[in-house]
């Protein structure tokens, strides 16, 4: 239910997130980048929870605030994924037992780094005293403590990157928004759930009058 309620509120918010998405894709390409576009579209739907008219300044204050942590990031999960992905290219044809454990590692390797990071960078916007290392750590516990809604999230995460790999232009256009709208969704309703934060009742929005005022 609270990866759909994150779809839902990217509806409502589209001409924002669609110059957000189409940032996130531009700044992911150099891979090492990744990270800090990641978090500059989270830190953009955060703040879009929470304020009656979100602005694309919201996701250079988050790729600002964390590039140089995101690049390290960027690094050490590019280096992870090649480790992996060789892994199990390297013994795609060997099927005795110890290989297949192997690859069942492997892959779950892979399945848990990207749910961390669908996790971490809306746990760090929400943390009083933000650090990565904490938004990590509380990100692991988080997939720990509620293992079927994570299961749960992370399948509506995956039917969206489907979807994009089926209608390319989504990947620009919509992809970023969208996973960063379901992992604040997510996030938000545990920390609701353990009693750490209030239930959000956002602002309606004013009106914009000027293209400055929609976009930017």
């Amino acid at each position: 239910a609270a990866g759909w309620r994150g779809l839902r509120h990217m509806l409502t918010q589209s001409h924002v997130y669609i110059w957000a998405s189409v940032l996130w894709f531009l700044l992911t390409l150099p891979i090492i980048t990744a990270p800090p576009a990641w978090a500059g579209i989270c830190r953009m739907s955060y703040m879009a929870l929470r304020q009656p008219s979100p602005r694309l300044d919201d996701f250079w204050d988050g790729f600002k605030a964390h590039w140089k942590g995101g690049l390290a990031l960027g690094i050490l999960g590019l280096l992870l994924v090649i480790v992996n992905l060789v892994n199990l290219m390297g013994y795609s044809r060997s099927i005795n037992l110890q290989t297949s454990i192997l690859r069942i590692i492997w892959i779950m390797t892979l399945a848990s780094w990207f749910g961390i990071q669908l996790y971490a960078f809306p746990l760090l916007n929400a943390m009083e005293k933000p650090t990565l290392y904490g938004a990590y750590r509380n990100a692991v516990v988080m997939i720990f403590l509620n293992p079927l809604f994570s299961l749960g999230v992370g399948v509506i995460a995956l039917l969206v990157i489907i979807a994009s790999v089926i209608i390319p232009v989504a990947i620009v256009l919509i992809s970023g928004a969208a996973l960063a709208s379901i992992g604040n969704a997510a996030v938000q309703d545990r920390l609701v759930a353990a009693g750490i934060q209030k239930g959000i009742t956002r602002p309606e929005p004013e009106a914009a009058t000027t293209f400055d005022e929609i976009y930017l």
